[in-house]
């Protein structure tokens, strides 16, 4: 393989292939490349007799995972297909499928999804006597989540410190998991905590998996938690070839578990390794990197790099002053007009925001001008009722104990089988002690139950049992056509929608489930199984962040910050530059944390190529008043000479804020003497 295409510092984290090794890959450096030939260095090199079986490759997102894949193969050939390329979370669900049932869960286990894992909760609540009305079920499943990503029980905090959600959480904690366990289910956290047990406490477990992964590679080491990082620290095993790819700086994460600390000590936790730094950026204008250095550089705690490229100079970034938050749509949508029409094509235009509800002036204003546009981050397609009820079948055909999604559909469609009726199955369930369903089979022989429902339960019985035996002899999609035909489903689903529109949408919908089913079978061929089908399907949910694919052709990009990550654009709109928004002013009932706030700016600015605008408004509406804002911190870190000040002509209500006047008097000093050779910092008003 040809390593002379890449620059010295990749190449040195190519060929070093013994030993921890950290890998800093600024944004844009070309870590995927890195990560990529340095597989195909292992498999051509073959110390020790590397196969390819022997290497792991772990990403964070399964998109990610089958284009490394075949970006594998295309560059080794056949060969490389043996390399496992997958995420932490399928990963581990791998290894449970083989040994879960040592540590006492049937072998036949199924992945809780979110709404499963609430409805836990709630129960939980209600037989500790906790209003589910009152406390947010959501809250609590966070907070049970935040523990198991860090290694612990959820315990109350000390008095003064914590808050009810504390307690209840700790109160919940041992129902959740001991339902979850009497349902044959774990959760997305036990993926990562359960295969840790295995390898811990079954020493043969650890040998396998340590001699067969000899070589580690992680991609996005900085999203890790301490789930994972112990996960790995384990399978690194005495030999700990274990190649981290990751940036600091791009840790945006910490809401959902991820750990700075993971990345920035990882000498403690691999002591001897090597670090590389990759400083080298393949994307942007030096103008751009310039002032993401330049914000970057004030966070106390990093691992200090500094991008440069080959692509000099460039476009001032533009530090825009809208009079408010409708005159700052106004102006991105005039510029984005602009730039089209200078030959910018839309789908290589974002508009970034910290907030989702930064999106709607941006969409009402792009709407009026008819320039098309697509908002990452909408509904998720499986959070539709619809499809939640057909899967809700498939997980009750597969697992009888999943008494969340059979209380779900044994009404729907309707047959008769009222909310009397279940309480009173419920209550014989409770009094015998056996399952739910063990007492459904039997319903005709309670007296008790409404006339007639006995009987109707048993229908149900007897159609759950008769699909499980057409489901275990494969065409998923046709035997599903079959049950949704037989139930009545699509009728139903029409006769319960407000509209003929909105019927065809959930229409649509049931055949989206029946279209993922038919991939699913092309794909796994005859491995594919409504067992693995599910499971998959709650692999897949958990771990994309958004549904679209963001830069649909014609189409400018409207997104999160967050979103945006790993992507970039010729042009892009970063807006809402003030106090409260970025930085964000932290949730309710949580500290801001400012370290992570100033990475999350460095991400959105090195998402631009070329052209990169900082907007933001002189005042806001709340609350129905118009209130003055401060602009961000982060604006002031600017150097002079990479940015140009336009302050848009408008009448305003009110004497600036000290913050305004402030900075203000900043910029203006800093501009008063312009470097040689750049061109002043202006104003001027564009043209509208």
């Amino acid at each position: 393989m040809d390593l002379s295409k890449l620059n010295p510092p990749q190449r040195e984290a190519v060929v070093t292939l013994q030993g921890p090794l950290l890998v800093l890959a600024g944004a844009g450096s070309g870590k995927t490349r890195v990560i990529t030939h340095r597989i195909v260095h292992l498999l051509n090199e073959r110390p020790d007799h590397i196969l390819a079986r022997n290497i792991l490759a772990v990403t964070f997102t399964n998109k990610a995972a089958s284009e490394m894949k075949e970006r594998l193969v295309h560059m080794a050939g056949p060969r490389a297909q043996g390399v496992l390329v997958c995420t932490f979370h399928a990963f581990g669900a791998e290894m449970l499928r083989e040994d879960i049932h040592r540590l006492g869960w049937p072998k036949k286990f199924a992945i809780a999804d979110m709404g499963d894992q609430l409805a836990i909760i709630r129960r939980a609540m209600r037989e500790h006597r906790i209003d589910d009305r009152a406390f947010d079920a959501r809250k609590v499943l966070t907070l049970i989540s935040k523990a198991k990503n860090s290694g612990a029980a959820p315990e109350p905090k000390p008095e003064g410190i914590g808050d009810d959600y504390d307690l209840i959480t700790h109160m919940v904690y041992p129902d959740y998991q001991l339902a979850l366990k009497a349902q044959g289910s774990v959760d997305f956290d036990d993926l990562l905590l359960l295969p840790s047990r295995l390898l811990r406490e079954h020493s043969d477990l650890y040998l396998k998996y340590t001699h067969r992964f000899r070589y580690l590679l992680v991609d996005e080491f900085q999203d890790t938690n301490l789930a994972q990082l112990e996960l790995l620290k384990l399978m690194a095993g005495q030999s700990r070839n274990v190649c981290a790819v990751g940036d600091d700086d791009q840790c945006i994460y910490s809401w959902r578990g991820a750990e700075v600390r993971n990345i920035l000590n990882f000498d403690d936790f691999f002591p001897g390794g090597k670090e590389v730094r990759l400083e080298q950026n393949y994307r942007s204008v030096q103008m751009v990197l310039d002032a993401a250095n330049a914000v970057i550089a004030k966070n106390p705690e990093r691992k200090a790099k500094q991008m440069w490229t080959d692509r000099k100079g460039g476009p001032k970034v533009k530090v825009v002053a809208c009079p408010n938050d409708e005159e700052e749509a106004r102006f991105v949508a005039h510029e984005i007009q602009k730039h089209m029409s200078l030959g910018i094509p839309a789908d290589d235009i974002a508009v970034l925001y910290r907030t989702n509800g930064q999106a709607h002036p941006i969409e009402e204003t792009l709407r009026e001008k008819n320039i098309g546009y697509e908002v990452v981050g909408g509904s998720e397609f499986f959070d539709r009722r619809e499809v939640k009820d057909v899967i809700a079948y498939f997980k009750v055909i597969v697992n009888r104990l999943d008494e969340i999604s059979l209380m779900r559909i044994i009404n729907v469609p309707s047959r008769g089988i009222g909310d009397v009726t279940v309480e009173r199955l419920h209550g014989h369930s409770r009094s015998e002690g056996v399952t739910l369903w063990t007492v459904m089979r039997r319903a005709t022989e309670f007296d008790d139950l409404p006339p007639g429902a006995g009987e109707k339960v048993r229908e149900f019985v007897e159609l759950i049992e008769r699909y499980r035996a057409a489901y275990e002899q494969g065409q998923l999609a046709t035997v599903t056509r079959k049950l949704l035909e037989e139930i009545g489903f699509r009728d139903a689903t029409r006769a319960h929608a407000t509209s003929a529109t909105s019927a065809d949408k959930k229409l649509k919908s049931v055949d989206g489930v029946l279209d993922s089913l038919e991939r699913f079978e092309k794909r796994e061929g005859p491995k594919a199984s409504l067992l693995t089908y599910l499971n998959r399907l709650s692999l897949d949910n958990r771990q994309e962040d958004e549904e679209e694919v963001p830069g649909a052709k014609g189409r400018v990009t409207l997104m999160t910050i967050h979103s945006s990550k790993g992507l970039e654009y010729r042009l892009v709109f970063f807006i809402g530059m003030e106090e409260d928004l970025m930085p964000h002013g932290g949730m309710q009932g949580e500290a801001q944390n400012l370290e992570e706030e100033r990475r999350l700016c460095y991400v959105g600015i090195t998402r631009a190529k070329e052209l990169l605008y900082l907007t933001r408004a002189v005042t806001r509406v709340k609350r129905g008043k118009e209130v003055p804002r401060t602009p961000s911190r982060f604006l002031e870190d600017l150097p002079a000479e990479v940015s140009e000040v336009i302050a848009m002509d408008a009448p305003r209500q009110g004497d600036p804020t000290p913050e305004e006047k402030n900075f203000f008097a900043n910029l203006k000093e800093r501009f008063k003497k312009p470097t040689p050779g750049a061109a002043p910092g202006g104003g001027g008003v564009p043209g509208r």
